[in-house]
């Protein structure tokens, strides 16, 4: 899971500072930058297993237009991304081999450079990347957020020695810039690469616990979705040959469940339950194997008893329906970034959907049982679900909420001045962890923009 974020030249963000909690959200009006947010992270993710241009061909816009505007046709030189993780103890490769993390909190660093290439066309080009182990005494996120009954759990001691070298450091030999990948606790020479010649991330080019905690932050990061739901991708049966992860539109929904059923017989009376708190008039989910047509479909029994397949549900239930299954779906692990959760549902079912987001996120005092990394990370322009949840959760350390405003930067040398994103914690919603890049006088401003944006008209549904 992501517990900071620094971006510094990317899209809105300038000298750009956040901390997350397991459920996070991000509120604001439109246009504020919000979903630039999300932008930054898939650009993270992406990273991890693309190479550079592929990847910014996948993001919203140009290439140039990644780059934070600071003025009419004037666009930074350079993105600068840091991000502080929390991984799993335990990590497995595709073949099957395990390995334990000596650290489980990590920092990961990349730059990313506009440049002119040999033929004079602009590019783009990693200029540093960097990832290195937390040190537990400067480790501020956990001794804020994570209780002491259980913060070994989480991050491990550390029996013997510590950690002085990067697991992937940027250094100059014989005046070229090098990305090394030394050996994860063994001797020899590791990799080494020519930032010239690279194409892609050093993290993106291991693909085993070979490097342990390389391939976990890796690891980690794949396992970031961007639900966007699709109501139409929702509703389809899934092929028998389909996927049995849910994607990112809601594809695979069917698949998924079918396997869930395999595997657990009692599984979906758990899920039935669960959308039975939420959706009343629904008594029963199942899903059904129809070999003539080659596929799997979702059935609803209703309380009357009349079946109704996935294909005339609405996009409110089927919303509903894939947090159920994500929630007891065992594979699933990693972070949700989801926009506007609250589309498509009803007002009076609101506070339950919050609280199954919340239940879709890790919980640090269950360490007894299956408890995977999961994040929930939400952005929303609606003052009711901002408002249930400072009700509901503001005495709960894991549930933060950020409050999302554009704010005007001077550049007096060059006399500039330009709009970048800033984000603030809501009072009563961050525990009373000192955020060490917030000043008072933030603080002080926000609330009265958080009490006029609560008592906004979508407040009164």
């Amino acid at each position: 899971m992501i517990t900071r974020l620094e971006i510094d030249g990317f899209k809105t963000f300038c000298d750009f500072k956040m901390e997350f909690t397991p459920f996070t959200v991000i509120a604001g009006v439109n246009a504020s930058g919000k979903s630039n947010i999300f932008d930054a992270l898939a650009l993270l993710s992406n990273l991890a297993e693309m190479d550079i241009r592929s990847v910014f061909k996948n993001l919203r816009g140009d290439p140039d237009e990644q780059f934070s505007q600071t003025g009419p046709g004037s666009f930074a030189n350079q993105i600068s991304i840091k991000v502080e993780l929390l991984v799993d103890k335990v990590i497995k490769d595709n073949w099957g081999e395990e390995a334990s993390l000596k650290y489980t909190r990590l920092r990961y660093e990349i730059v990313i450079d506009r440049v002119r290439n040999q033929k004079g066309l602009e590019d783009l080009k990693i200029s540093h990347e960097q990832l290195v182990a937390l040190k537990h005494q400067k480790d501020s996120w956990v001794n804020n957020n994570i209780n002491t009954k259980y913060r070994d759990f989480w991050r491990p001691k550390v029996a013997t020695g510590k950690r002085g070298k990067p697991y992937i450091l940027t250094e100059e030999k014989n005046r070229k810039k090098v990305v090394k990948i030394p050996l994860d606790g063994k001797p020899g020479p590791g990799r080494e690469f020519s930032i010239s010649e690279i194409a892609q991330s050093a993290l993106s080019s291991v693909n085993s616990v070979e490097f342990p905690h390389i391939f976990a932050a890796k690891s980690e990061m794949q396992n970031w979705q961007f639900l966007q739901l699709n109501p139409e991708d929702l509703r389809k049966p899934s092929s028998r040959m389909a996927p049995d992860r849910i994607s990112y539109s809601g594809a695979n929904l069917a698949s998924t469940l079918y396997r869930l059923k395999i595997d657990d017989s009692t599984i979906l009376n758990d899920i039935s339950i669960e959308l039975n708190n939420l959706l009343p008039n629904f008594i029963e989910v199942d899903v059904k194997e129809e070999i003539t047509e080659n596929r799997f479909i979702i059935l609803l029994t209703s309380d009357d008893k009349r079946v109704f397949s996935s294909r005339v549900l609405s996009e409110g239930t089927l919303r509903i329906l894939i947090l159920c299954i994500l929630k007891y779906d065992e594979q699933h692990k990693g972070i949700i970034c989801f926009e506007e959760p609250e589309n498509g549902i009803h007002p009076f079912r609101l506070e339950l959907m919050i609280q199954l987001l919340n239940d879709l996120s890790v919980d640090y005092s269950n360490i007894h049982h299956f408890s995977p990394l999961r994040q929930i990370i939400v952005n929303t322009h609606s003052a009711s679900f901002v408002a249930k949840v400072i009700n509901k959760f503001s005495d709960k350390k894991e549930v933060s909420i950020w409050f999302s405003k554009l704010v005007t930067k001077v550049i007096p040398i060059e006399n500039k001045t330009f709009k970048i994103t800033k984000l603030i914690p809501v009072d009563n919603s961050y525990g009373q962890t000192i955020i060490d890049f917030v000043s008072e006088s933030e603080k002080r401003m926000t609330d009265i923009e958080v009490k006029q944006f609560l008592e906004s008209k979508d407040w009164e549904n």
